[in-house]
Formats: structure tokens, C-alpha cells, sequence
């Protein structure tokens, strides 16, 4: 338990993004066909280029159709009005002027294979940035309908049935109700295939030990996608080295169980059809050895190396030094299933690494000595689910790699 905070503390600190402290004056106007949004409430949220929080959010009401509001500086901001029970939101590039425009509606229909209508089932309104506009239930039809909307702006119905995800796209206003249909899904995992269109979609990262007599840890992360017609429920299996001991899993964010098989981790998952799932496993290694071989086709694989120097980490034809902020090695192209990827880090430790590992391993120590954490067990050597926070842990190293590679959707709160 130990070692699993002390990695949580280095890498929430890796991953920190500076606070602004100058103002910009960010404004707008929101519309309502046949109304006012007058007294609705505005919510600002500074953030980084990649999306990342970026200082404290503004708050302030719409006088009549108008706002403002003096918010720290950033490159770009959050904006989010709720109006009558629904939630609208903007992401401001190269301006700090915001415009909603509310006159639509959102309308759909709940059935199962047969036609046949499903009443009380939980339907979020997504729209097409991903933010949910509201919750609502359907009716005794099955019909739900949310407004006012933005025009013209596409959303998504995404409805959760026994335990399966389904989802279905519908233009506000359009002349008919979007249909929703609930079909059985599908068990068969060739339907998963690594995500293409994401970045990264397949990394590594690998946590330096905290002494030279401990070993690296891995954290592996998936986005795969749904190819089916129908939702996928059943299981996938995550590869792991031969010699690697497991101490965690991750669904979407989210810790899961898991059961270490011959062949990897296996976890059970669920994706709406054309949708994706992220998946994860954290595991140890028996030495300064990584070799893993994919069980699917990879477009691009990332290897996060943070505390090594990656010009000096001895690896497989395959893999190259990354050009990124981010100590990092990625494939040289695609990476076929069944190909191996290794690498070797012996040696490649970077000094400071070393240094900071020793100082956090004495302030564990300490914490110990204290009787802060008597009752922790090593997750590596347990058959449960740790008491760690696997999500927090995968939550940080996500915001490291976003930093180098790729902005992930920023989902703005109070």
C-alpha cells in the first residue's frame, strides 16, 4: 500500500499543470426561442491547449440574454449554462466571447427487438462533444424528449439496458424520433479492435522502482472499439509478460476485477455498438525486463518511461525515442498481433529518478513508523482487489501522456 501512494503522489506530480493568476473577461450571449434564459447560471472553467484545468472556474447568471464574468488566464475556456434542467456547454478557441443559441428539441423512442416500447429506462442526452445535456426517463411509449436544445447540433440517446450500453445519434429538431433499439449483444471479442482514430490508444507506462533492489511496475492501457452492429458484453483478455504478478484492473476510469489467466488479465466489458471501451492492468515485473506481445493488431503503441532516459534504454527494432515533452519510446509503425515488443532498462535510470525514489521511499518510511498505514497490503501479493486507487493512478498517467501527445476531453465542474 505504501509503495501504491507514494506512485500516486509522483506521478499527481508529474502531472500537475501551473495555475494562471492575471484575468481575462470571458462573455456571451444565450438565446431561447419563445423565451428568456435570464437568471441562468454560467459556469467558466480555465484550461490548457490540451484541455486540462487550468486555474479556479468563474460563476455568474445571465442577466437577460447577456454575461460576463472575470476569469484566470488561460489558451482556452470551459463554458457551461444550465437552463431549465439542461446543461449546454462551449470550449472557447482563440476567442472569450460564447454563444448558445436554444430552440431545438431532442426526440427519441425506446424499443426492444421486437418494436415492442421499454418504459422507465434511464436515457443521458450527450451531445456531440461528448457532455451530457440531461438525464430523462422514458415514458409508457417509450418516448423521451428534451427542450430546448441547440439547433441544429447533433446529439446522442445513450441508454444503459440490463447492464449493456447502447446509444443512437438524433439532430435537435429533426421531422422524426430518433429509434433506439435494444438488441442482444454480442460475446464474440474478434468485434474489438484497438482504436485507430484514438491517440494514444495502446500505452505503456512504466513506474520506476522505488529503490535499486525493487522492480518496475507497469500500467497498461487499451482504448478498444466495438465493430459490431450490436453492443459487446463478454470478456477480453490483456497480455501480459509470462513473469509478470498483476495487482489491478481498470474498465473506463474504473477499478475492476479482474482474473489473471495464462494468457494475461482477463476483465469483463461492455461497449455500445461502434463504441469503445478503455480497458487497463497494473502489474510488476520480475526484473528490468519488458517484453509483451499484443493480441491485436496495434496502429501505434506508446511506452512511457518516465524517470529512464529513453536514448539509453535498450529495446526491440520495432520501437524508436518518441518526439514529445514526455520521456517516451513508440513503435515505428504498426505493431501486428503476435508481435513482440521488449525493452531493457537496465542502466537507463536517470539519476534524479534515483535520488527523488530514495527521499520518497524515507518518507514512507516514516509515515510507517507513525502508524499511518498498519493495516496496507502489497497489492502484488494479494489475491483480492488492492485498496488502491487504480483509477487515480491510470486518471495521472493519462494527464502525463496528454501533456506530450494528445488532448483528452476536458469535462468541466464546479
Amino acid at each position: 500500500m505504501k509503495r501504491l501512494l507514494a506512485l500516486l503522489v509522483v506521478l499527481s506530480c508529474l502531472a500537475t499543470v501551473p495555475t494562471a493568476t492575471a484575468a481575462t473577461s470571458v462573455s456571451g450571449t444565450v438565446t431561447v426561442e419563445n423565451g428568456t434564459a435570464d437568471g441562468a447560471r454560467v459556469t467558466v472553467v480555465p484550461v490548457t491547449q490540451t484541455l486540462q484545468r487550468a486555474g479556479e472556474s468563474a460563476q455568474t447568471r445571465v442577466d437577460r440574454s447577456t454575461f460576463s464574468v472575470s476569469a484566470p488566464d488561460a489558451p482556452r475556456y470551459a463554458v457551461r449554462v444550465r437552463y431549465e434542467g439542461t446543461t449546454h456547454y462551449e470550449v472557447l478557441r482563440n476567442t472569450t466571447h460564447a454563444e448558445f443559441s436554444l430552440g431545438g428539441a431532442v426526440e427519441g423512442r425506446v424499443v426492444d427487438e421486437d418494436g415492442t416500447p421499454l418504459s422507465g429506462v434511464a436515457v443521458d442526452v450527450v451531445d456531440d462533444q461528448g457532455f451530457v445535456v440531461t438525464t430523462v426517463e422514458t415514458d409508457a411509449d417509450g418516448r423521451v424528449a428534451v427542450g430546448p436544445v441547440e439547433s441544429n447540433e447533433t446529439y446522442h440517446l445513450r441508454a444503459t439496458v440490463d447492464g449493456v450500453p447502447y446509444r443512437q445519434s438524433v439532430t435537435a429538431s429533426a421531422d422524426q424520433p430518433a429509434t433506439l433499439t435494444v438488441q442482444p449483444p454480442t460475446s464474440n471479442a474478434s468485434a474489438l479492435r484497438v482504436a485507430a482514430d484514438t491517440r494514444p490508444a495502446y500505452v505503456l507506462q512504466v513506474v520506476p522502482p522505488k529503490n535499486e533492489s525493487g522492480v518496475p511496475s507497469v500500467i497498461q492501457t487499451i482504448t478498444l472499439r466495438n465493430t459490431a452492429d450490436r453492443p459487446f458484453a463478454g470478456s477480453v483478455t490483456l497480455p501480459l509478460p509470462t513473469d509478470a504478478s498483476p495487482y489491478a484492473g481498470m474498465v473506463d476510469n474504473r477499478e475492476a476485477e479482474y482474473r489473471r489467466t495464462d494468457a494475461g488479465v482477463r476483465l469483463n466489458v461492455t461497449a455500445p455498438a461502434n463504441g469503445t471501451v478503455r480497458v487497463g492492468a497494473a502489474y510488476d515485473l520480475s526484473g528490468s525486463t519488458l517484453t509483451t506481445t499484443p493480441r491485436r493488431d496495434v496502429p501505434s503503441l506508446t511506452v512511457v518511461v518516465q524517470g529512464y532516459d529513453p536514448s539509453t534504454v535498450d529495446h526491440s527494432a520495432n520501437l524508436r525515442v518518441g518526439d514529445a515533452p514526455v520521456a517516451l519510446l513508440v513503435s515505428d509503425g504498426s505493431i501486428g498481433a503476435g508481435e513482440s515488443i521488449r525493452l531493457d532498462l537496465r542502466g537507463a535510470r536517470r539519476q534524479e529518478s534515483q535520488s527523488a525514489a530514495t527521499n520518497d521511499a524515507g518518507s514512507a518510511g516514516a509515515a510507517s513508523d507513525t502508524g499511518a498505514d498498519e493495516t496496507g497490503t502489497d497489492p502484488a501479493r494479494s489475491n483480492t482487489i488492492p485498496p488502491f486507487p487504480g483509477a487515480a493512478i491510470l486518471g495521472a498517467i493519462g494527464s502525463m501522456v496528454l501533456v506530450g501527445l494528445v488532448g483528452y476531453r476536458f469535462a468541466p465542474d464546479d
